[in-house]
């Protein structure tokens, strides 16, 4: 497949934190097709998922904002529609049946009607879970590489977006569908308040900025080794617990923001 470096992108589920630093990073260098389940209008003027979350703003022309309920396979053909990539950022976590339709059936829906459309590139998304308590579980674990089987135990976001990634991995080796999902856990804004310094963080943190910014170079990045590569998007802290090498060697994206500042004692 060739690189995605111009030319039309839509993103499904761009209505949160995840979707607004895409569209910041993309909108100068794409045109893009911004869907979710609500107006991006309506979004706009919610309240963020947390207080120092961003915000996706309502882009005008040559984008465009489009209602898509990923559940509703007809509404995401249309969506992918003369699209040369896509992005899958749509989530849903504790309806034990919504869960189902919007990570896995919506992971079907999208891979489907990119391979319907001729779509070049699809980056999925979803999550790297630990602590969930049970004795396969990552946790306690360092020096971790992407590519790792994934464990999701019976948690129900986990595992619904488990089975959402292999959905994705079929239609990539059967379909001719390249397929770049990308694995998050925990996010923070770029800047460091002084009442942070020296509290911590997650070992698995990506800055939202940075985010954005993985998303840019995994449309442009080249032709992957299989048509299924998985990545950790985090950035390589210093207790060395995740290492998202792949993510550097593969895209050559690398986290700008290590947050020293927050593991650093300021005596």
């Amino acid at each position: 497949m060739a690189t995605v470096s111009s030319g039309n992108v839509v993103i499904f589920g761009a209505g949160g934190p995840v979707g607004a630093a895409a569209i910041v990073s993309l909108k100068d260098r794409y045109t893009l097709r911004v869907t979710d389940l609500r107006s991006m209008e309506e979004v706009a003027i919610s309240p963020p998922q947390n207080p120092r979350a961003p915000i996706p703003k309502v882009l005008r022309a040559p984008h465009e904002n489009r209602v898509v309920d990923i559940t509703d396979y007809d509404q995401v053909l249309a969506a992918c529609q003369g699209m040369d990539a896509a992005i899958d950022l749509s989530v849903l976590r504790p309806h034990p049946v919504l869960a189902f339709h919007v990570n896995m059936v919506g992971a079907y829906n999208v891979a489907k009607a990119c391979a319907a459309c001729g779509v070049k590139r699809l980056i999925h998304t979803g999550p790297f879970h630990t602590a969930l308590n049970f004795n396969a579980d990552y946790w306690h674990d360092f020096q971790l590489y992407d590519g790792i089987q994934l464990h999701p135990g019976d948690d129900l976001y986990a595992l619904t977006k488990y089975l959402g990634g292999h959905i994705t991995r079929v239609f990539a080796e059967r379909e001719g569908l390249e397929v770049l999902t990308f694995i998050f856990t925990s996010f923070r804004p770029r800047e460091v308040l002084p009442e942070e310094r020296g509290r911590g963080l997650h070992p698995y943190t990506t800055s939202w900025e940075d985010t954005g910014e993985s998303l840019l170079y995994g449309l442009r990045a080249p032709e992957m080794p299989s048509p299924y590569e998985d990545f950790f998007i985090c950035s390589w802290l210093p207790h060395d617990k995740y290492r998202p090498e792949k993510a550097k060697r593969l895209l050559g994206w690398e986290a700008r923001d290590t947050f020293a500042e927050l593991y650093t004692r300021a005596d």
